[in-house]
């Protein structure tokens, strides 16, 4: 899932007016549900594209209102101006859907014959229009502008780029099923680096690619003699993509993230390690190994001081960009912990916004369904020092950078992971099943939480209002551990939850 901020578009550019398809070639997966005020009505996809109303109870819990039908078809626009999209695939589709819309059927669904689309990554800044990465299940990745494909009627791709991985026929998987293990895992655009992308495998492989230059070149690059070792090649060509590889590890790059200046850039894997590079001297800072199995998924903090990890020891760490290091970890979720994001337009109630005084809120899903709200304040967290000689770990509360081991490790090094009780631990702030199957993703808005599941379900959570705000909450709007009325969350159904936190009711709902 992405969220696709699109600007105004400028001026002096005409505009393509066209009808959006009715989306006749979309799977019932991809329906909508509109909550409103008498219950929720919940709408699918009919084998001829138009909408058909969905009697029965929902699976998302709530009662069903009046079924009310709606034409498939679209009113024209030219989707020239801003407005905000979220981009999700579910098998052989991507999909798109205007997040401020009460339309109920996604505006856009492109097809993709050859190959299912797996990742996707939006750049609000693309100077040529090219803003929409897609990576694919052969390897190959597509660049493409998200208004063009908004304004066409059509089902596929438009005034695309093809960037080929010609390693796909080269290295199959018998795991897999005889599938391409070159499959792309995450796409990414690099912050500042206009045209820059770099793309993700499950081979360990990471290539970078400049949008600017021809994306079918012939290109070699050395053999990889040992798998577990990182390994950086630049194409001999000038002319091609990609420019470079990086073989990073053994097995698959699950995710990867940059920070948001750039500079860095880190992975995590099959392996269980997370890895942080400095993106521009091409140079690994540091490194760390999860506690067991692999890690899933990595974000940044907005200063980029703080990254975030998960993994298979359904646990959420927490690492320091100046101490190189784990500084705590959290324990909530029952399984695996499949997306973590810092949530960047909260910020505590009555911050002085002194540097000790410093708290972050971030989230993290799982496989258990499960949505957790953390807190980290610097200014509380015990921290472990340095074991005195023969004796038990001493505390101190303070700043991260009094850490467990009070030294900061050598540059390029993977350190193995920590005991567990010589790092701070965290518990969530909120705890809420906010869903039936297993989750597969997490973003923050200024105005919303969204989530969504393995089956392509979204629930977009709003947050409460300026004047929710300033309410003080009552008996029914209870607040779960420290949580402040400025970022509960309410509901009018806990069906589904075995928490006592409350969710406000989702605003919206895709599927």
């Amino acid at each position: 899932m992405t969220v696709a901020y699109l600007k105004e578009k400028p001026a002096g550019q005409g505009s393509t007016p066209s009808t959006p398809s009715a989306g006749s070639g979309m799977r019932s997966a991809a329906a909508r549900l509109l909550g409103t005020g008498n219950g929720s009505r919940a709408l699918s996809f009919g084998s001829n594209g138009t909408s058909r109303a969905v009697s029965g109870s929902s699976r998302i819990g709530g009662g069903i209102g009046a079924s009310t039908s709606a034409s498939g078809s679209q009113g024209m626009a030219n989707y020239d101006g801003k407005g905000t999209y979220i981009i999700f695939n579910t098998a052989d589709t991507l999909f798109i859907s205007d997040l401020n819309s009460h339309d109920k059927d996604p505006i856009k669904s492109i097809h993709f014959s050859s190959s299912n689309p797996l990742c996707h990554a939006f750049d609000p800044e693309a100077k040529d229009g090219h803003d929409l990465l897609v990576g694919v299940f052969s390897g190959d990745v597509y660049s493409m502008s998200l208004r063009q494909q908004l304004q066409d009627p059509g089902k596929k791709p438009v005034s695309y780029q093809h960037f080929i991985n010609k390693d796909k026929d080269k290295d199959k998987d018998p795991s897999q099923g005889g599938a391409a293990s070159s499959r792309c895992t995450c796409v990414a655009w690099v912050p500042d680096r206009e045209g820059i992308f770099v793309v993700s495998h499950a081979d360990g492989n990471l290539y970078v690619y400049d949008k600017s230059k021809d994306g079918n070149t012939d290109w070699t690059f050395p053999t990889i003699k040992d798998q577990s070792q990182l390994l950086i090649s630049h194409a001999k060509s000038s002319k091609g993509n990609p420019i470079a590889r990086w073989h990073i590890c053994q097995g698959a790059i699950n995710a990867i993230s940059f920070s948001p200046d750039g500079a860095y850039l880190a992975t995590v894997g099959r392996d269980g390690y997370l890895r942080v590079f400095d993106f521009a001297k091409e140079q690994l800072i540091f490194g760390g190994k999860s506690y067991y199995g692999a890690l899933l998924c990595c974000s940044w903090s907005a200063d980029g001081k703080y990254l975030l990890s998960g993994g298979e020891d359904d646990l959420v760490q927490i690492w320091s960009m100046d101490d190189r290091k784990i500084v705590a970890w959290g324990e909530g979720h029952n399984s695996w912990v499949s997306a973590v994001a810092f949530d960047p337009y909260w910020s505590p109630p009555n911050s002085d916004e002194t540097e000790e005084n410093v708290m972050y809120r971030f989230g993290s899903v799982g496989q258990d369904t499960q949505l957790l709200l953390w807190d980290l304040a610097l200014d509380e967290i015990a921290v472990p020092l340095r074991h005195p000689s023969g004796g038990s770990p001493t505390f101190s509360s303070g700043s991260p950078s009094a850490h467990w081991d009070n030294a900061c490790p050598p540059t390029g090094v993977l350190q193995p992971s920590p005991r567990m009780r010589d790092v701070p631990k965290l518990s969530p702030l909120v705890a809420h099943r906010v869903h039936v199957d297993p989750l597969s993703g997490l973003e923050f808005t200024s105005e919303s939480i969204l989530t969504i599941c393995r089956e392509g379900l979204i629930k977009i959570w709003a947050r409460p209002s300026h004047s929710e705000n300033n309410q003080q909450p009552d008996s029914s709007d209870q607040i779960v551990g420290n949580a402040t009325a400025k970022d509960k969350m309410l509901t009018s159904s806990n069906k589904a939850g075995t928490s006592s936190s409350s969710f406000k009711q989702s605003s919206v709902v895709f599927t």
